[in-house]
């Protein structure tokens, strides 16, 4: 059987990315035996009322959706997913966790985040989606990703953009409120339409830098946070989980389906040494 903490190879199975989560002390900060925060959501018991403006949408969340919007699968599938998806032009479905735990900068403890995710379509000019962090925004049809190709909202949020100019790939980036959106890796994940990827982040206080993972491997570009706080990572605000989609076209309803995500953060400085 191949050692979890010693596998570094790409996973593509459904389950978590050995390597991303290796040592990470899950149960322990479940249990409340270590200080920090974990949260995982197979999506097995989602909400039913798909919301037309920002609400409260199940236990843990928010949602939004345009008058054609949905959230829920239409069929269901072993294990549990959650799909986003509209049937307009501009227009989309975006879900957001209401708390906001996470804090991502120089002095934070170790973070690792991880989603089992799939787009139904790479074709150019099709859909947006995002998924990673936010902030405490309000969700709307053009917030977190605006009307306009290619473009997410004056938000802070890091994480994952899959551009509807760029059907296939997705692209790393990052934005504090008031600067420019920074994209750390252009193309960074290429995507095959209907199948699963895992995309990942970590953050490691030995070192300092924000990581980007597909599928447990590290991709080669990565952050290192600054120093300072309310520069152009958004290092300065609480963050929670975000994914949201925005039609590009009206002739179809894309599909952006998630599998399950899941996150752990120590308390601040805090380290579980893997991965670097």
């Amino acid at each position: 059987m191949t050692n979890p903490i010693l596998y570094r190879g790409a996973d593509t199975g459904r389950n978590v990315s050995p390597w991303l989560w290796a040592r990470c002390p899950w149960d322990e900060i479940m249990s409340g035996r270590v200080d920090g925060v974990a949260f995982r959501d197979d999506f097995l018991t989602p909400a039913f009322t798909t919301p037309t403006t920002e609400a409260n949408w199940g236990p843990y969340y928010k949602a939004f959706t345009s008058t054609g919007g949905t959230l829920l699968p239409a069929t269901p599938a072993v294990g549990g997913i959650i799909t986003l998806g509209s049937d307009g032009d501009d227009e989309g479905a975006s879900l957001a966790t209401v708390g906001l735990p996470v804090k991502l900068l120089s002095t934070a403890g170790q973070f690792a985040f991880e989603a089992r995710c799939k787009v139904s379509s790479i074709a150019d000019t099709i859909f947006d989606t995002f998924i990673g962090f936010g902030d405490q925004m309000t969700l709307t049809a053009t917030v977190p990703i605006t009307a306009t190709a290619g473009s997410m909202a004056d938000e802070n949020w890091v994480g994952f953009h899959h551009l509807g100019t760029d059907g296939d790939q997705f692209d790393t980036a990052y934005k504090a409120d008031g600067h420019t959106a920074v994209y750390v890796g252009s193309d960074a994940i290429a995507l095959v339409a209907d199948t699963y990827v895992k995309v990942g982040m970590s953050f490691n206080p030995n070192d300092g830098y924000l990581r980007f993972y597909k599928n447990g491997v590290e991709l080669a570009d990565k952050v290192l946070l600054p120093a300072g706080t309310g520069l152009t990572f958004p290092d300065d605000v609480q963050l929670g989980l975000v994914a949201a989609v925005l039609n590009c076209a009206g002739s179809i309803t894309p599909i952006f389906t998630i599998d399950w995500w899941q996150y752990a953060q120590l308390a601040p400085g805090q380290s579980w040494s893997s991965p670097i």
